[in-house]
């Protein structure tokens, strides 16, 4: 089963960096796109650890669930970026590979809705 994905990214090579490795995992219909100049504010969030659980990539420091940053994670390093993020990456990912697709996108400081990460 595949989970669809919407990151958002500062710039395009961030997001053209995220699209080439999100390409090695089980992934459909990747594209980076810009946006336009549209008038719509969306509430994005950053990608941070939420959990101390083992992933597929094998465990070690800071290995965990990947979601949506909170206040429990405020200490995290994380702070308050308002800066415009006009490129975006879209893809479907296989469900085993999703933990390791938000990683990927969170080592790029991709932002996500956050209400796409409660599903």
């Amino acid at each position: 089963m595949y989970k669809a994905i919407q990151a958002f990214f500062k710039e395009e090579d961030d997001a053209e960096t995220v699209k080439a490795d999100l390409n090695k995992l089980k992934v459909n219909n990747i594209r980076v796109d810009k946006l336009p100049e549209a008038g719509r504010t969306l509430m994005l969030t950053p990608l941070t650890y939420a959990g101390n659980g083992a992933t597929n990539s094998g465990g070690g420091a800071g290995a965990g669930i990947i979601g949506a940053f909170t206040r429990d994670n405020e200490g995290a390093g994380i702070s308050k970026d308002n800066s415009s993020r006009e490129y975006t990456v879209e893809c479907e990912v296989e469900e085993s590979d999703y933990q390791e697709a938000l990683k990927i996108i969170m080592e790029q400081d991709g932002h996500m809705d956050r209400d796409a990460l409660d599903d």
